[in-house]
């Protein structure tokens, strides 16, 4: 398979997936590497009815994702997405090595420890930008764009200018 597009979104499957960037992945699957939603069927049923007709999704468990990953020699284009950047880091630990990410929106939900706002779709806490920073120690391009026509903000920039 080729990963033509690998996002960070805790949203998963929204508007901008379905108008824009499954469009601009060339992609005629969508894989939803996420623990969580690969074990709750209401959340499975929820995503399912959001993908346009001609457009397979597959919601997996990490573990599964990255073997999937490692095996489907297929030429398919497919745009892939995690939940969070542990998510995106854990793949990575599981052998998937992807050149670039797209963070796409890290949003302000509850959190114990509190939450930074980077931007008005990137809200951090301390293990995000923890994970972040592991992806870019494994040689992980991280680019921030909301939809493929914005231009893309570098997130190690990001991070230095609020100093974290």
């Amino acid at each position: 398979m080729n990963v033509t597009n690998f996002r960070i979104d805790d949203r998963l499957i929204h508007g901008q997936i379905v108008t824009q960037w499954i469009a601009d992945s060339k992609a005629r699957r969508i894989i939803v590497a996420d623990d969580k939603a690969a074990a709750d069927p209401t959340q499975q049923m929820l995503l399912k009815l959001t993908v346009p007709g001609g457009v397979s999704l597959d919601i997996l468990s990490l573990k599964d994702a990255a073997e999937l990953l490692a095996s489907d020699a297929s030429d398919q284009n497919v745009l892939l997405i995690v939940r969070n950047p542990k998510a995106a880091y854990e793949l990575v630990d599981l052998g998937f090595s992807p050149k670039r990410i797209n963070v796409g929106n890290i949003s302000n939900a509850r959190s114990e420890v509190g939450r930074t706002r980077l931007l008005a779709f990137i809200y951090v806490e301390p293990d995000d930008v923890a994970y972040l920073r592991k992806l870019m120690e494994r040689g992980v391009e991280l680019e921030i764009r909301a939809v493929p026509a914005d231009r893309p903000i570098d997130v190690e920039e990001l991070l230095e200018k609020h100093s974290l």
